[in-house]
């Protein structure tokens, strides 16, 4: 039996695990089954909390189909509520390691209960070298590739975990199931690919839908909207503090110096005890 907690940051859920208190079982098979919409819990993505060395806490993290990510900025937002109020942590401001290198979240209080989450992504990793994508140009920006009967213009980088950024007039006028896994299996990338779909609305907002890497298509993508800020800028100029807009919510993501800042809800949904099936 297995104590966990579900959360959910902008409709994107998740189950965490606490790894230090308790043995747990192999973690890629553990979030096939506790991340099961009909066999199991249900859920986007499961996160383990164990303790580091180099930072104050330890973030893993699985999507449902049992693979491992490097970071989740919605995820890491709902973790970062769950081990504050568990006090796992004691202060407001922490720093969080992931594979995806050292985040630094802040909980934000208003009225002895958390608002939001503030998240210090870091810095975007533009080299094509070091995303990885398998071409011979230095950064992808705006890069036209061909996806079935149609040509792309995507843009990659690397903010938490990889992400692709294509730009579109309307929703309604891309098949983005199709156009989101030919994107995430493209040979380009080697090790697969968030898409994020991104429609400009004004200079301090724009929409997205993100195709997740193992997940499919989520109601939200913390990292997806900040990748998508980050591009919008860039090919857009769209202001430096911006509104994205997703299914599930709202986040906004600031860029400082060139450090990526993004804020957004963190919910509690339930708590309870897993049954493991063998």
């Amino acid at each position: 039996m297995l104590k966990f907690e579900k959360l959910q940051g902008t409709g994107n859920d998740f189950i965490i695990l606490n790894g230090i208190e308790n043995k747990l079982p192999n973690y890629n098979e553990l979030a096939k089954k506790v991340c099961s919409r009909n066999f199991g819990i249900g859920a986007d993505g499961m996160m383990v909390v164990e303790k580091s060395k180099i930072a104050d806490i330890k973030m893993l993290f699985y999507n449902a189909d049992g693979t491992q990510a490097p970071m989740c900025g919605n995820g890491i937002r709902c973790f970062s509520k769950y081990i504050y109020e568990n006090e796992i942590v004691k202060d407001q401001s922490f720093t969080v390691e992931t594979l995806g290198g050292i985040m630094k979240p802040q909980v934000v209080i208003e009225d002895n209960k958390i608002k939001s989450v503030k998240v210090n992504l870091g810095n975007p990793v533009f080299s094509s070298k070091d995303i990885p994508i398998d071409t011979s140009d230095e950064i992808f920006i705006d890069k036209k590739i061909k996806v079935g009967e149609k040509t792309l213009n995507i843009s990659g980088l690397v903010i938490g975990t990889i992400h692709t950024v294509i730009f579109v007039d309307d929703f309604d006028d891309i098949k983005i199931e199709q156009l989101g896994r030919a994107v995430e299996n493209n040979k380009l990338f080697p090790l697969k690919t968030n898409v994020n779909f991104v429609k400009i609305v004004d200079k301090k907002n724009i929409e997205v839908t993100t195709w997740e890497r193992g997940v499919g298509i989520t109601l939200a993508c913390g990292t997806g909207a900040a990748a998508s800020a980050v591009v919008s800028s860039i090919l857009h100029d769209t202001e430096e503090t911006l509104n994205v807009h997703v299914e599930g919510g709202k986040l906004i993501i600031e860029q400082i110096d060139g450090t990526i800042y993004m804020t957004g809800p963190a919910e509690k949904i339930c708590e309870g005890a897993y049954y493991l099936q063998n």
